[in-house]
C-alpha cells in the first residue's frame, strides 16, 4: 500500500507490488501465494562443471549481469582447455532472462537441446562427437525433355531432396552427406537408424532423430546418453537446467528458486 493512498475500497483488486527492501514480487493474496524474484533486479546464477561422469566438479557463483568465459581472458576461465578460446563466449541477463551468445570462438558454444528444435538453414549441430551441418536446396526444377524423347534412369528416392546433413571434419571440410525430404523421418545413431556412426563411442546406439514436418525439419533428442546440441548463432535464451559446452567444458545452468522459462524461442522449444 502506498503511504500516501487511503485503504483499499472494499472489493478493490489486490494490486502486486514489489518489496521497497528486496524487490520481491509478491503474486496472488492468501496462503497460495507465491514470491517470484523480480527479473530486473535478480541477476544471480551458478555455473556448474560437469564431468564425463556427470558429477559436479566446481561450481561458479555469479552475481553480475555478464559473465565472460574463456581460456585467458573473461570472469571464468579454463587455461588448460586447449579447444577453449582465449575469450569464449558470453551469458548475459538481458530483459529478465539470461541469453547465452559466442564471441567468434573457433569451436563454437553448444546449446543443448531441452525439447524439439526446428532447424534453420546454416545451423550446425552436434550429435555424440559428430559436428553436422544443416542446409536447405529448395525444390529441384523441372528437368528439360531429351532431344531423342529417351527416359533417363536414375535411383529411386523417396522424394525430392530438399535439404542436407553434412558431417564436418575438425578442419571445416565435408565427409558423408545424408538428404532430407519430406514426409521421411531420419534416425541417427551409432547401432541403429538410417545414419550409423559405430567408430563413435560418445553417441547413443539409438541417439537422435531429425523429423520431417512438411517443408521444416526438427530436431529431437532419442533418449541418448549425452544429448544433442546446437551451435550458438546470436543470443540464444537458457533457462535452469539448461546446459551448454564450451571448448571441453559441460556447463549446467542453475537459476535462484528453481528459475523460469526463457521468454524467447531457441533449443529451450522449437
Amino acid at each position: 500500500m502506498s503511504r500516501t493512498s487511503g485503504p483499499p475500497s472494499p472489493g478493490a483488486a489486490a494490486v502486486d507490488a514489489p518489496c521497497p527492501v528486496c524487490g520481491t514480487v509478491v503474486t496472488g493474496h492468501g496462503p497460495d501465494r507465491r514470491f517470484n524474484p523480480d527479473r530486473r533486479s535478480d541477476h544471480s546464477l551458478t555455473l556448474v562443471l560437469i564431468s564425463e561422469m556427470a558429477t559436479e566438479v566446481q561450481r561458479f557463483e555469479r552475481k553480475h549481469t555478464t559473465t565472460i568465459i574463456g581460456r585467458t581472458e573473461g570472469d571464468i576461465r579454463f587455461p588448460d582447455d586447449q579447444f577453449l578460446s582465449p575469450v569464449h563466449s558470453k551469458l548475459s541477463w538481458e530483459e529478465g532472462r539470461l541469453e547465452v551468445r559466442d564471441l567468434g570462438s573457433r569451436n563454437g558454444t553448444w546449446v543443448f537441446l531441452e525439447a524439439p528444435y526446428r532447424l534453420m538453414e546454416g545451423d550446425v549441430i552436434l550429435i555424440g562427437s559428430q559436428v553436422l551441418r544443416f542446409r536447405r536446396l529448395g525444390y529441384p526444377g523441372p528437368h528439360t525433355a531429351d532431344a531423342d524423347a529417351t527416359k533417363r534412369m536414375g535411383s529411386m528416392v523417396p522424394s525430392a531432396d530438399i535439404a542436407s546433413l553434412t558431417q564436418l571434419r575438425s578442419d571445416g571440410s565435408s565427409r558423408d552427406v545424408i538428404q532430407l525430404s519430406p514426409g521421411r523421418d531420419v534416425h541417427i545413431g551409432r547401432e541403429r537408424g538410417d545414419w550409423i556412426f559405430p567408430y563413435d563411442p560418445s553417441m547413443s546406439a539409438q541417439h537422435a532423430m531429425v523429423r520431417s514436418e512438411d517443408a521444416d525439419f526438427v530436431l529431437v533428442d532419442d533418449h541418448s546418453r549425452n544429448g544433442v546440441a546446437v551451435a550458438a548463432r546470436g543470443a540464444m535464451a537458457l533457462q535452469h537446467g539448461s546446459r551448454i559446452m564450451v571448448g571441453d567444458k559441460l556447463l549446467r545452468v542453475e537459476l535462484p528458486g528453481g528459475g523460469w522459462a526463457a521468454e524467447s524461442g531457441g533449443p529451450a522449444g522449437i
